[in-house]
């Protein structure tokens, strides 16, 4: 039983550890946010995020994929 408590304890940690709350100043849809290194920035949407930018489509009728706004709120976070 020890076993298996700590095996879900290491999964919970994989898929949750070090991860922080960023809200977007804009919709204050909120997500978690963690920065692995330079050049890796993970995020989690929860399944009822609504965010209106991601909702819109760019001018060539695709769907958008990335919240500038959220992006940005990401990003200040990220600075010391």
């Amino acid at each position: 039983m020890t076993r298996v408590l700590r095996r879900d304890a290491h999964r919970e940690e994989q898929l949750h550890g070090g991860y922080h709350p960023v809200a977007c100043g804009a919709c204050t849809t909120t997500v978690l946010v963690r920065h692995a290194s330079a050049k890796q920035t993970s995020i989690q949407w929860p399944a009822d995020a609504a965010c209106p930018e991601l909702l819109d489509r760019g001018p060539d009728g695709a769907p958008v994929r990335a919240c500038t706004r959220l992006g940005a709120a990401i990003q200040a976070a990220e600075r010391p």
